[in-house]
């Protein structure tokens, strides 16, 4: 079974428009469902708040999934990050209830050695979430679990699906890339073999 966190955000959406087999997945809401989306898509939902610790083990433990994905942060109502915090929960929660399972995490470009790289406006206006996504990241490389991280440029709304993965990224690119290409990327390591450990910056297809 697929577990996606974050899938009520635009992303989280457009990975669930792209299952051959939603019926096979569920999606975890950090709130209940407020429109049809996922009825309309025949998929089922569970309330996990990944700020709630208690919360993400219940979904984990009743669903036991195989592969999980998140798209997990940003700040709540509270002004509560989640992009550390929510991460670890689900990972300790998958370590104890499903280790057997593959995590997918989605955090963004400028994590790890890739900040010094970043500019100083990037620094300035994004410093504090890729620090928070950075230790998500560091926190799951330690895991037992097998995972595959994915580091997105800038993101924008649009039709386009092309993209491309990096493990070594040339440079940082200046243009956006689409959410719809940044879930078709995801669909693409869920699909695949041979993605495990591996860490990859994700640009548009434009990007050298």
């Amino acid at each position: 079974m697929l577990m996606i966190f974050g899938a009520n955000g635009s992303s989280g959406r457009q990975l669930i428009q792209r299952l051959p087999n939603p019926q096979a997945a569920v999606a975890a809401l950090r709130l209940p469902e407020t429109d049809d989306f996922f009825a309309r898509h025949h998929i089922r939902t569970t309330v996990a708040d990944a700020l709630d610790a208690e919360a993400v083990a219940q979904a984990i433990q009743q669903y036991r999934p195989d592969t999980v994905v998140s798209f997990v942060g940003g700040k709540n109502e509270q002004g509560i990050r989640s992009d550390a915090t929510g991460n670890i929960h689900i990972i300790r929660a998958l370590e104890q209830h499903a280790p057997q399972a593959y995590l997918i995490l989605v955090t963004s470009m400028g994590c790890g050695k890739q900040y010094a790289l970043m500019s100083d406006m990037f620094k300035q206006a994004l410093g504090e979430a890729v620090a928070a996504k950075t230790e998500a990241e560091n926190a799951l490389r330690q895991s037992p679990l097998a995972w595959t991280i994915l580091r997105p440029c800038g993101l924008a709304n649009g039709d386009d699906t092309t993209y491309q993965l990096h493990e070594q990224l040339p440079a940082i690119p200046r243009q956006y890339m689409t959410r719809t290409a940044l879930a078709t990327a995801v669909r693409q390591i869920i699909d695949e073999d041979g993605h495990d450990g591996k860490v990859y910056s994700v640009t548009s297809g434009e990007a050298a």
